[in-house]
């Protein structure tokens, strides 16, 4: 296994752009220096005799890449079953709600433009996918997701010029 046989499932691209998008870059203990086999095991997909295919676990997939020298790793090689290669990935994403300093309405939104709704309510354990069950699921108050959203709200309109260039064409003193 190297960076150049490793790739993601097309099953699991879409929820791998999406978590890439919102996670949060966390300091996590290195594990660059645990024996091979101590290091927590990767599912991936054989593509072909010389390619392997992720599908979760992206932030251990994410370390591989960037920290450790060593492809020696502990790996399951799993049959593919497309259901629960989409199940895996998307629950990555959810993970991503139970960060402190995620943006939720954010994070909403592209679960809900990308996902399939039901694959997300089976996830969540709820019948509908609406911002209060996702407060539930995430373990906020309804009342803290609308204030974050207000304040992007607020804080996208501070920033930049105005759109109004008027001001330019004025004679000052």
């Amino acid at each position: 296994m190297s960076s150049e046989n490793l790739t993601i499932h097309p099953d699991a691209n879409t929820a791998f752009m999406v978590w890439q998008q919102h996670r949060l870059p966390l300091r996590r203990p290195q594990l660059a220096g645990l024996d091979d086999y101590y290091r927590p095991v990767l599912r991936l997909c054989m593509l072909d005799k010389d390619s392997y295919q992720f599908f979760n676990n992206f932030a251990r997939i994410d370390e591989v890449m960037r920290f450790e020298d060593s492809w020696r790793q502990p790996c399951l090689i799993a049959l593919e079953s497309r259901h629960d290669i989409k199940r895996l990935a998307w629950c990555e994403v959810l993970s991503l709600s139970r960060f402190a300093g995620v943006n939720h309405p954010a994070l909403f939104q592209a679960i809900y433009k990308n996902a399939s709704k039901q694959l997300i309510c089976e996830l969540m354990g709820v019948p509908r996918l609406t911002v209060s069950n996702y407060c539930h699921f995430a373990g906020i108050s309804r009342s803290s997701y609308e204030y974050q959203q207000c304040k992007v709200a607020c804080d996208e309109t501070l920033l930049g010029l105005p759109k109004n260039m008027n001001w330019m064409n004025g004679r000052h003193g």
